[in-house]
């Protein structure tokens, strides 16, 4: 399905901060990431047809985007508001004529100047509105979504069942799966889920907001037991925080990239644990489903001439894939992958996806990412990528820096696409 994962300043042992997803969808499914362009602002969002309520701001963001759809699965903005959403299952149910919950994410981008903006515009959405309609590519899916919602500084845990809504922060770590997470540390419930857990106390209904005599558990209250046993989500989530606090308190690129790269713990090799493990390859129910592209944002600290760094597979399967740079500095990005079409709308990186996935179909799959040569390639590229990334932002002012760099990526990209066409 998907995992989500933040690890703030208290777990990187200073300013910078991390946010990543892996995209579980269809094998067949394919995704891109486009970077959305700034606009004029208008009075109200529109995505899909629909109208969101709140204005458009005209913020430019980075958006990975399954083919067939206006939303996407994460993103970035100008203003450095990453979000990644989650579909959770509840008893109390999402209609089939709902808002997507990618539609709602690319809303969010488009209107949120912070996190908690962004937060609060999801909390009130779903209060108000309906949300769900058929996530799948084949098939029929309805579901309700949890999301990570970003910053530098904090990130939030905000999950939904149909029209509920609770969430909590965090500057340390958070991951989420297709599974409930906040049990009774919610900070704030909607005003109906928070009256049924006070049992009736008018004064915490009242209040609108969480209260310090109600803890009940958002979890046991909302969740639909019935899809944990297939969609294995606690133990991804478990996985994809396991490998985080090992590091801690010095997250870094290598240990959030491990995270999203895991197999999960199966004695049979990678590829075996079926929907347990993060970096997904072709399982299960309610829909079959794999890992079809993988994004990181980079916070980088104050006083650094870009903001941020937005790593990105363009192609299924981590495991197998490099993380390639845009960067963000003073609100634009920067691709430095000029081989790569960032154009919403176009077809290029579709096809690009299509024809690594077929290169992944008939190599060895999973089992090729502990391959000596191929692993070694994979890290060496890599390391090249990340150098010309961090001289990039180093002086993301410079313009000789910058075509310098991407020069740089071009190069290694070069070399992992003839690899992988061998």
């Amino acid at each position: 399905m998907c995992d989500t994962l933040y690890a703030g300043p208290a777990a990187t042992g200073g300013e910078r901060a991390w946010f990543a997803k892996n995209s579980d969808r269809h094998p067949d499914e394919p995704q891109a990431l486009c970077i959305v362009p700034c606009r004029p602002t208008a009075p109200v969002v529109h995505v899909s047809g629909r109208t969101f309520g709140v204005p458009d701001r005209g913020f430019s963001f980075v958006l990975s985007k399954p083919s067939w759809m206006e939303g996407g699965e994460m993103g970035v903005n100008e203003r450095g508001v990453a979000i990644g959403n989650e579909a959770v299952f509840s008893r109390f149910k999402a209609r089939k004529d709902g808002v997507l919950g990618m539609d709602l994410l690319r809303a969010a981008l488009a209107h949120a100047e912070t996190a908690a903006e962004a937060r609060d515009f999801l909390c009130s959405f779903v209060e108000r509105e309906s949300q769900g309609g058929n996530g799948a590519y084949k098939g029929s899916l309805v579901y309700s979504n949890s999301f990570i919602v970003a910053s530098p500084g904090e990130g939030f845990v905000l999950e939904t069942a149909d029209r509920r809504w609770a969430w909590r922060s965090t500057r340390s770590i958070a991951t989420i799966s297709n599974a409930y997470s906040i049990a009774d540390d919610h900070e704030r419930l909607d005003a109906c889920t928070l009256a049924e857990l006070a049992q009736g106390d008018a004064r915490a209904t009242a209040s609108g907001g969480s209260d310090p005599g109600c803890r009940g558990s958002w979890k046991a209250h909302v969740e639909d037991r019935f899809y944990l046993a297939f969609t294995k989500g606690e133990l991804r989530r478990a996985c994809t925080a396991a490998t985080l606090r090992a590091a801690e308190p010095a997250v870094g690129f290598e240990t959030v990239i491990a995270a999203l790269r895991s197999h999960g713990k199966d004695a049979r090799g990678p590829g075996r644990a079926g929907m347990a493990a993060p970096c997904l390859h072709e399982a299960g129910f309610p829909v079959k489903s794999s890992t079809t592209a993988s994004m990181v944002v980079e916070y980088l600290p104050p006083g650094c001439p870009a903001s941020a760094i937005v790593w990105f597979t363009g192609a299924s399967y981590p495991c197998l894939s490099v993380f390639v740079p845009i960067l963000l500095a003073g609100g634009t990005f920067l691709p430095l992958w000029t081989g790569y079409d960032h154009a919403e709308g176009s077809t290029a990186p579709y096809r690009l996806w299509e024809t690594r996935r077929a290169i992944a179909r008939g190599a060895g799959g999973a089992a090729r990412s502990e391959d000596h040569p191929f692993a070694g390639m994979r890290d060496g590229v890599q390391a090249r990528l990340l150098d010309a990334a961090r001289e990039a932002a180093s002086a993301a002012g410079d313009a000789a820096v910058i075509a310098s760099a991407r020069v740089a990526v071009d190069g290694a990209m070069r070399s992992w696409e003839a690899f992988l066409a061998r």
